[in-house]
């Protein structure tokens, strides 16, 4: 099986009909999206400056509710458009896939009528089907002890191993999606700074997933063992990058899309 592998789009939505194009063409038997369907907004900052401050951050009720409406159309028109495709499309949210509840009932909704769209944070799909393969994830990025789900989605690290507890009891072999990467060669390298977090690595170590997958470190694109786990950073959808795995020779290949129709227009003009 070929398994399409996709992370942050942070809204350039004009890369959705590109993902549906290539996941036909590419013949790829299951699609998995490590989060942040949205870009960054005034909420990120907030979140930022309350992280930096120690202090909470406010933002004003109108503007509050203004970024939520948009960001639940986002989150509704991705997963309409995902659930055209016709194999099983496992999501679990990002960092900045704010907030928590309206993120998880767009995600619950379509999963009720759109029969392959599967949202595996803190849960799990059985099995893919003809595959001895269970998928699981973890979404939302991780801290030492700070939780948040109104402005962001972030996790205290404890809660990633105690969340993940029933993986242990999977009869299949275990497939793993996050959002954030292990700390691990590139796959966590964002600039000039590693984004990636130990309670990562310990969680593959711990649960031996054949494949993992990640995403968030924008400069990240890669892959690498941890253990006998394979781990894939497939680069950020929103710069037109993606990765395929073979399940059966553990291959991957890295693709990059080209600039959408409508960019490559407006690019001209400039």
């Amino acid at each position: 099986m070929r398994i399409l592998a996709i992370t942050d789009l942070r809204g350039a939505t004009e890369r959705v009909p590109q993902v549906l194009k290539l996941a036909q063409e590419a013949e790829v038997g299951a699609v998995v999206f490590s989060g942040n369907i949205i870009g960054e907004d005034a909420r990120a900052e907030a979140f930022r400056k309350a992280v930096a401050t120690g202090q909470p951050h406010q933002i004003p009720r109108s503007v509050l509710d203004a970024l939520e409406e948009e960001a639940v159309k986002a989150y509704e028109a991705f997963f309409d458009e995902m659930g055209k495709l016709d194999v099983p499309v496992f999501v679990v949210p990002g960092q900045l896939d704010a907030p928590k509840r309206l993120y998880l009932q767009a995600a619950l909704n379509h999963e009720v009528v759109e029969p392959n769209i599967f949202m595996v944070h803190r849960s799990f799909a059985l099995p893919l089907q003809g595959y001895n393969l269970a998928v699981a994830g973890f979404g939302g990025g991780i801290s030492e002890n700070r939780r948040e789900e109104q402005l962001a989605q972030v996790y205290p690290a404890w809660l990633v191993e105690y969340a993940l507890d029933y993986v242990r009891h999977f009869k299949q072999e275990p497939m793993l999606i996050f959002h954030t990467p292990p700390k691990k060669g590139v796959l966590d390298r964002h600039g000039e700074e590693n984004i990636g977090h130990e309670m990562i690595d310990h969680v593959i170590k711990v649960y031996h997933p054949k494949f993992a997958f990640c995403g968030a470190a924008r400069d990240g694109q890669g892959k690498t063992h941890i253990g006998t786990t394979l781990v894939i950073n497939p680069g950020w959808l929103k710069d037109g990058k993606y990765a395929i795995l073979d399940t059966k020779t553990k291959h991957v290949t890295f693709g990059q899309l080209p600039e959408p129709e409508g960019v490559q227009a407006a690019a001209a003009q400039s």
